[in-house]
């Protein structure tokens, strides 16, 4: 199975005794942390791949993937250093990612044990995290659990397990254990606002990076506001696409306010803004919709447009790019205009391209032909 690993390895696995100290972001040591303790599940499986600690400007702990016995699963565990849960220590918030679009099929179980770290039947799983659950692979999410619920003035130790066979990689950051925080109400005066008919879009930057400020780059500027009740938010996640629910597109949205481009005319989209802290997501919000308007520049000769077309689209696997001219090289874009592919003249066989590594959602894909440029908006299901 070919992946993508976004990491620098460093092969080092330690148990420590001692006592928890939060936040915990594995940046004091290239090892696991002293007090934390790393080993294999009961079965023995999958000896190779344990959790490290990657190296770079920001560290993380991780943990890759591993082939095992058909029908069964390595686990690869990560247990914190005791610590009391109490007024001042009752959720655990850590940020989680996997590191590749595809599913397959991995997980990472957390567990509670209130009598042993090393001993595998003294804990408990009480939160699973599936593959499917991280909305943007090769991103950091942040997680929080409850520990009050069930442990109030209980000396524990949390495990991260990663069970798999042949599955993903995946990294655990910030671990942290703060106080009980209620979960921020929704958020409110949504900009454009609930069903906003014929809604301007502003085409004034290059943000698809063809060197041509045209249609392709139209966008408008989506804000809101925190309720005036309730905690503040630490975070917001962006649901937006084509139908309701929205789930052509997800992320971590950067603040209150941000540009999305590449927008189409004449189009109803939908949009979500679930606001969250470390006591969970804001329960109960809202679907919003906006239909943007007529293109204004219809009338305009744009001698760029037509230079290619592409098919499928919506495409799963791969694209086939119809031109009779030379392709000189493309890239693909994704909605915050990050250039997520690169690809070479070489790499372009019969005018095909395989975008199976990219995750569900809305691009932008760059053709160089014959010297001049053309960005197309393509779906990956």
């Amino acid at each position: 199975m070919k992946k993508i690993t976004l990491l620098i390895l460093i092969v080092t696995s330690f148990t420590f005794k001692g006592f928890a100290q939060f936040p915990e972001n594995f940046q004091s040591s290239a090892t696991i942390p002293t007090g934390w303790s790393s080993y294999l599940g009961a079965n023995g499986l999958g000896t190779t791949e344990n959790w490290k600690i990657s190296t770079g400007a920001d560290n993380y702990a991780y943990v890759l993937w591993e082939a095992v016995t058909s029908g069964q699963n390595a686990e690869d565990w990560l247990v914190t250093p005791q610590f009391t849960v109490d007024a001042s220590k009752s959720i655990l918030t850590f940020d989680v990612g996997d590191f590749n679009p595809d599913d397959y099929g991995s997980k990472i179980t957390i567990r509670v044990s209130t009598s042993s770290q090393t001993t595998h039947a003294d804990f408990t799983t009480i939160k699973t995290i599936l593959e499917t659950d991280i909305f943007s692979a090769g991103e950091f999410q942040q997680v929080s659990v409850n520990l009050a619920t069930s442990y109030l003035n209980q000396a524990v130790y949390v495990a991260f397990v990663m069970e798999n066979n042949d599955g993903d990689g995946w990294g655990i950051d910030n671990v942290n254990v703060v106080p009980f925080v209620a979960a921020p109400n929704p958020v409110i005066t949504p900009n454009p606002i609930n069903a906003a008919p014929s809604v301007a879009l502003v085409v004034d930057t290059d943000y698809n990076g063809d060197l041509v400020i045209d249609s392709n780059d139209a966008a408008y500027e989506f804000t809101w506001e925190d309720a005036i009740t309730g905690e503040a938010p630490s975070g917001y996640i962006f649901n937006f696409g084509l139908s309701s629910p929205p789930n052509d597109l997800s992320f971590n949205a950067p603040s209150s306010g941000f540009t999305l481009y590449g927008l189409s005319y004449s189009t109803t989209y939908y949009w979500q803004i679930i606001a969250y802290n470390a006591g969970g997501n804001a329960i109960g919000s809202s679907i919003w919709s906006f239909t943007t308007g007529a293109d204004p520049s219809l009338s305009i000769n744009e001698p760029n447009k037509g230079l290619f077309s592409v098919y499928p689209n919506p495409v799963k696997d791969q694209v086939h790019i119809k031109t009779t001219a030379d392709i000189e090289a493309i890239s693909v874009s994704n909605q915050l205009g990050q250039r997520v592919m690169d690809i070479k003249k070489t790499s372009i066989i019969n005018k095909t391209v395989d975008l199976s590594s990219l995750a569900k959602g809305m691009y932008y894909m760059n053709v160089k032909v014959d010297n001049k440029s053309q960005a197309i908006k393509i779906i990956k299901e």
